[in-house]
């Protein structure tokens, strides 16, 4: 079962950050699927492992974006990033501890992805897209 299936209403039409969106959504949905398929919590870790170590990497391609072109708007970008890392983050300590990731955690990363991809990153999105056209 797929959590989330990527649609064009969520593109930014930043070609190298979609693809980058549509890997996290992969993710999520690898571990629902792992989860619901009940492998060994060794399976589960390592996609956790992956999905923070990705996020964590996209969040810097993203906030290095945005620094290039001078979007005004990174601080209070970056401050949303660094909070959403560190709820992932206490996510897998807690998986770590013993704690099942369950439907209420893969409903927050569903949540949390597409209400700041189509929120947020609008933002800057629409400040880039502003200035390929002014040049």
């Amino acid at each position: 079962m797929t959590l989330f299936e990527w649609d064009n209403s969520i593109a930014l039409g930043i070609p190298v950050i979609d693809e980058q969106h549509k890997m996290l959504f992969t993710l999520v949905n690898s571990l629902n699927a792992v989860i619901n398929r009940e492998y060994s919590s060794e399976v589960v870790g390592e996609v956790i492992w992956k999905l923070v170590t990705y996020v964590t990497e996209h969040f810097s391609e993203e906030e290095r974006l945005m620094l290039s072109c001078a979007y005004p708007g990174l601080s209070a970008h970056r401050t949303e990033h660094d909070t959403f890392v560190t709820r992932l983050q206490e996510i897998q300590e807690s998986f770590i501890s013993g704690k099942e990731v369950g439907d209420d955690v893969l409903n927050f990363l569903v949540e949390w992805l597409v209400c700041h991809i189509k929120g947020t990153d609008q933002g800057y999105s629409r400040f880039i897209h502003e200035q390929v056209r002014a040049d």
